[in-house]
């Protein structure tokens, strides 16, 4: 198996999956790696008429789109100390 994508990497990929000795080619699709070797994108398996997991027999790389932002923070607002003018709204 060719899987050299970085764990967590998101990918735009051509892959080869296995499922019950054959084997399918799903083309254009955006795979992110969580670790296993498993694919279980449901609406590309529906297609196939597949409903369990398959196995990752390949990917071909066509872009890499880099990584989740694992940020789980807000970004602090602060309010504006200007006054408005009441008759046309502009700041003063």
């Amino acid at each position: 198996m060719r899987h050299n994508v970085e764990l967590g990497e998101i990918v735009f990929c051509d892959m080869i999956i296995k499922h019950k000795g054959k084997t399918h080619l799903l083309e254009n699709i955006v795979y992110k790696n969580v670790g296993d070797k498993l694919f279980y994108y449901r609406s590309y398996l529906e297609k196939l008429k597949i409903n369990v997991p398959v196995e990752i027999e390949e990917i071909k790389i066509i872009s890499r789109l880099g990584f989740e932002n694992k940020s789980k923070e807000f970004t602090e607002v602060k309010a504006s100390d200007e006054k408005r003018n009441k008759i046309t709204g502009a700041y003063e």
